[in-house]
């Protein structure tokens, strides 16, 4: 859970009503951080080989879905209750373009149906999300994103075509555009952090005019344009299914659902508007937009943590800017020229974006492993995954002769790795005790004993040492006899402390959780992290 500092509060809260003023240059800055991932239905179709049509109608399908998911998000019976942006999605990107590669537009719709639909049922069970995609489980999979994303960014960095070797001047163009989006990202003002990536294309633009990578006539395309279109589907729009996709997009979907998750119980406490069902109803709304947006012929989406950030940063949280911005994305994707502006970015300029962009997801993931304490099993459970993600990126052919089916599931380091972990994850969770005793009079080292408790249910390791020393200061309390501890897979551990005379003074617990004193027996439970 989130808690924040004493003062801040939203100087418009969720039901304000704002000046029309300050509404309109709200929703210009939420318009101008959502730019930055429409640079990823260009990298779809390029991916494919798409003409400026489908890069532009897959623009304006994106921008009609996230309109629509926003203001779905704006209404507290659908959504969040407040404002919430949805946007094109970086964990969505690798299971994307795998889909799209391997069966074209229409398996790349059809799957995200699927996973929007998925998650609008799970978002009902958000509870036992950590028994499948505990952590460490995670965190590997945010790890193989990145490995997964290295065949389309390199060469598109690279400027490389057809397989062939880099071009030095796009080469140029992307280490421009990647450096100076990453010293604007680490300067301590905020709005160079807000838009970072936007002011990087615009150096790494005036580098590929400089080097001749883009040409100024290709400007002049915008006076065949016409000022309003309306996107049509025909041709482009149907919808296929494959089995073995499904666990990426699975993965894909959980991971936007547990950024989500954070983003929510941000702006709960910064608002302190969010209700008994904000979670799961924006969880829900969330996954109607995927859905939504895939059958229009879009990308994946979610909520973003930048937007979630320009909320906190401005200070407005009004639903009415929620409904305004998802109105005015509509509108959006009804321009065609919006389209086309982010077709025409040279290709070194997307590849140092999706660089950027990744390079978080991976880093996510190092921190998502690092933070458990891993037991013997526990490290095979992460290694041998990223191992034979691996394998199908650098050794291709050894699954050329499988079964269609099979070959699908090694097409990528993404599929392969997930589905190494999701299968060795449950299945050396087999024969671990969820309970464990320890007596005082037998062993004295109670430090070592939580210790090994964490390591074998792999708990978050400054956790494990906070809980560790508030059992520690109990113990001290009095004269324990022993300790019970239990483990429930679904976010709780819990202990039961017995001593031999009733405890007069309790000591107060200082970290997240629950004290209750009996007699001789005192209880403790902590919500996992």
């Amino acid at each position: 859970m989130f808690t924040m500092a004493e003062g801040d509060e939203p100087i418009y809260n969720v039901k304000d009503n704002v000046p029309l003023g300050t509404t309109v240059l709200t929703i210009l800055q939420h318009f101008f951080v959502l730019a930055v991932y429409m640079t990823y239905p260009v990298i779809i179709s390029n991916a494919i080989g798409g003409s400026t049509d489908l890069t532009m109608f897959l623009i304006s399908a994106t921008l009609i879905g996230s309109g629509i998911a926003t203001i779905l998000q704006s209404f507290s019976k659908t959504g969040a209750g407040y404002l919430l942006p949805m946007v094109p999605n970086s964990s969505y990107l690798p299971a994307s373009l795998l889909a799209a590669t391997a069966g074209g537009l229409p398996l790349l719709y059809g799957m995200l149906i699927i996973s929007g639909l998925f998650e609008m049922v799970i978002s009902r069970f958000t509870t036992f999300f950590r028994i499948v995609f505990p952590n460490e489980v995670t965190g590997v999979v945010l790890f193989l994103l990145g490995i997964a994303i290295v065949p389309f960014a390199f060469p598109l960095f690279f400027g490389s075509t057809d397989s062939g070797p880099l071009d030095p001047a796009s080469t140029v163009v992307g280490i421009i555009t990647l450096t100076s989006t990453i010293l604007l990202s680490v300067i301590p003002k905020r709005f160079f952090k807000f838009y970072a990536i936007l002011i990087g294309i615009v150096i790494g633009m005036a580098a590929s005019v400089f080097l001749g990578v883009f040409k100024l006539e290709t400007l002049l395309q915008i006076t065949s344009l016409s000022v309003f279109w309306i996107p049509n589907p025909i041709g482009i729009v149907s919808y296929s299914f494959e089995f073995a996709l499904l666990i990426p997009f699975a993965i894909a979907m959980i991971c936007v659902m547990l950024k989500s998750v954070g983003n929510i119980s941000l702006l709960n406490a910064y608002t302190k508007e969010g209700e008994k069902n904000t979670l799961k109803n924006g969880l829900m709304s969330e996954g109607a937009g995927v859905a939504i947006a895939g059958a229009l012929g879009g990308i994946g989406i979610g909520s973003s943590s930048g937007a979630t950030g320009l909320v906190v940063g401005t200070g407005i949280a009004a639903k009415r800017v929620g409904l305004g911005l998802g109105i005015f994305l509509i509108l959006c994707g009804f321009l065609p020229a919006i389209g086309w502006v982010f077709h025409i970015l040279p290709k070194p300029i997307l590849g140092a974006t999706l660089l950027y962009a990744v390079t978080f997801v991976m880093v996510t993931g190092i921190q998502s492993i690092s933070s458990r304490m891993l037991d013997p099993r526990r490290k095979f459970v992460v290694i041998l995954p990223i191992l034979i993600g691996v394998s199908s990126a650098v050794c291709p052919y050894l699954y050329a002769d499988l079964p269609k089916t099979l070959a699908l599931f090694f097409a990528s380091p993404l599929t392969s790795g997930s589905m190494a972990v999701l299968i060795l994850g449950l299945l050396l969770r087999i024969g671990i005790k969820k309970h464990r005793s320890f007596d005082f009079s037998k062993d004295a080292n109670l430090q070592r004993f939580l210790m090994e408790c964490g390591r074998q249910w792999t708990l978050e390791r400054m956790q494990m040492l906070s809980i560790s020393n508030h059992l520690q200061n109990l113990a001290d309390a009095g004269e324990p006899e022993r300790l019970e501890m239990k483990f429930e897979p679904i976010g709780m551990l819990r202990a039961e402390m017995v001593f031999k005379e009733p405890v007069e003074n309790v000591p107060k617990m200082k970290i997240n959780g629950n004290l209750e004193a009996d007699g001789r027996v005192v209880k403790a439970s902590y919500p996992l992290m």
